[in-house]
């Protein structure tokens, strides 16, 4: 499960879908590239936040093609971004405050109650429906 060193701070959480064309290249990344379809607040934010902290590991894949991601805001202030791969099993993250630690890259499953009820999440507010919490994308 990922650590985050003071999830108190987080009180946005801004949903980024990440087109395919968006999603190669991570290497060197300074931001996660996409469109922000949503922004939670209160409980939202925070039942996001802790679906996240819950992830179990899984063994690492290779592909990294992430579709969705979150901005965790405090106010105006970026914290930082989390990507996921439900393919390969990996998150990848940035940091942009030094004081807010989170793990670089860390690996989940996918088929997780967590994971499931995330990837629920970000397709309800991307306004993909069909693809439910059992879809990869």
């Amino acid at each position: 499960m990922p650590v985050i060193a003071d999830p108190g701070r987080v009180r946005e959480i801004d949903v980024i879908e990440i087109a395919p064309q968006q999603s190669r290249g991570w290497d060197g990344r300074t931001a996660v590239r996409g469109a922000v379809v949503a922004t939670w607040h209160g409980e939202a934010a925070r039942t996001a936040l802790a679906l996240v902290t819950a992830l179990p590991e899984a063994e690492q894949e290779r592909c990294f093609l992430p579709r969705y991601a979150v901005r965790l805001r405090s106010g105006p202030t970026v914290l930082a971004e989390i990507a996921f791969c439900f393919r390969c099993r990996n998150a990848g993250s940035l940091s942009f405050e030094p004081d807010f630690v989170i793990p670089g890259r860390f690996t989940f499953d996918p088929d997780s109650g967590p994971a499931r009820q995330l990837l629920a999440l970000f397709t309800m507010a991307a306004g993909d429906r069909d693809a439910g919490p059992a879809g990869r994308r």
